[in-house]
């Protein structure tokens, strides 16, 4: 029975393969049928997931004796609230703007402002210059933090160069990295050698 998941995963793998690569009106079309079933199972996934997480709040609120039993409880009205302005005005309406600008962006900008210290704290954690390596790390963050104020007049330069050059280098090494990566771990799939979905 494992090798029905893994012949039909193969099968569909190689025909979105051939329609990226290929311009056949049978492929292209069975191709665009299997992408749109993939945003229609990741909308399933995605409706299975909130179902989830109320099952876990309803689990949490009906026992009593969990501490966080009022977050909870917040979570589920403030989803029903959200869940039925959208369904009573739709999405783009004045309710659902009032509620982005003046509850989720005030929110959104106090967790980053919290977030800030705490990835202040890792840095300066990560950042001991221990070797050689932490101590070049330390000195261009230091460099293109310094840059960002106008109190030195020198340092906006040589942050644009830092943030150019070897940055620029870094990211890059690791997005080609991520993109071997992606590229290996489909052609695993494809070939059958990894086989998640048949375990």
């Amino acid at each position: 029975m494992k090798r029905i998941p893994t012949a039909i995963a193969i099968g569909v793998g190689l025909i979105v393969l051939f329609d990226f690569f290929f311009t056949l009106p049978l492929v292209n079309a069975i191709g665009f049928a299997f992408r749109e079933w993939t945003i229609i199972l990741t909308a399933f996934a995605v409706l299975l997931g909130l179902v989830n997480l109320m099952m876990a709040h309803l689990t949490r609120i009906v026992r009593h004796n969990e501490p966080s039993t009022g977050y909870s409880v917040l979570v589920l009205l403030t989803a029903a609230i959200v869940f039925l302005l959208g369904l009573l005005f739709g999405l783009p309406s004045a309710p659902m703007n009032w509620v982005f600008d003046n509850l989720y962006l005030p929110l959104q900008g106090a967790f980053f402002a919290l977030v800030a210290f705490f990835l202040a704290t890792a840095a300066y954690r990560a950042l001991r210059a221990r070797s050689l390596e932490t101590t070049l790390m330390l000195v261009a963050a230091l460099i293109v933090l310094l840059g960002q104020t106008p109190l030195v007049s020198v340092l906006p330069r040589t942050r644009e160069w830092v943030l150019d050059v070897p940055s620029t280098a870094g990211v890059r090494g690791i997005l080609l990295g991520v993109a071997l990566g992606t590229i290996a771990t489909g052609l695993r799939l494809i070939t059958g050698m990894d086989r998640p979905y048949s375990e």
